[in-house]
């Protein structure tokens, strides 16, 4: 199986959806989406993953995000964009916007619940 490779889409050999572009980043309609009207914004340069970008360009494509973010909230049925950055599947910086009406409508980030050790533990190696 092939993986998924959005330089293609960047480079324009596969035809996408557009919705908004600058000379850093391209914001296309999912091919598959999960809700109606749900966003993906790319980095242009091939950067394997959001954290791996400059702080610069971090900061950039997160004024480009929210842009976009907004202007699905002033044109498209919903009451919030919800925001998912996986960075594992696709290794290709990337952010999805999906528009949303209700709670429930994006699948959350729960698990089950660590003991309390374990907890502290990874506090204290975080800080």
């Amino acid at each position: 199986m092939k993986v998924p490779d959005l330089l293609d889409v960047v480079d324009g050999r596969r035809h996408v959806h557009e919705v908004r572009r600058d000379e850093r980043h391209l914001a296309f309609l999912a091919e598959r989406p999960m809700r109606p009207g749900h966003v993906i914004v790319v980095t242009r340069a091939p950067v394997d993953a959001v954290f791996d970008l400059s702080v610069e360009a971090h900061a950039a494509l997160w004024t480009f995000v929210h842009g976009v973010a907004n202007t699905m909230r002033e044109r498209l049925p919903c009451e919030r964009v919800c925001v998912s950055v996986i960075g594992w599947a696709v290794r290709h910086a990337h952010v999805h916007l999906v528009p949303t009406t209700a709670p429930g409508q994006v699948a959350g980030l729960d698990g089950p619940p660590l003991p309390a050790a374990e907890m502290l533990a990874l506090a204290a190696r975080l800080r």
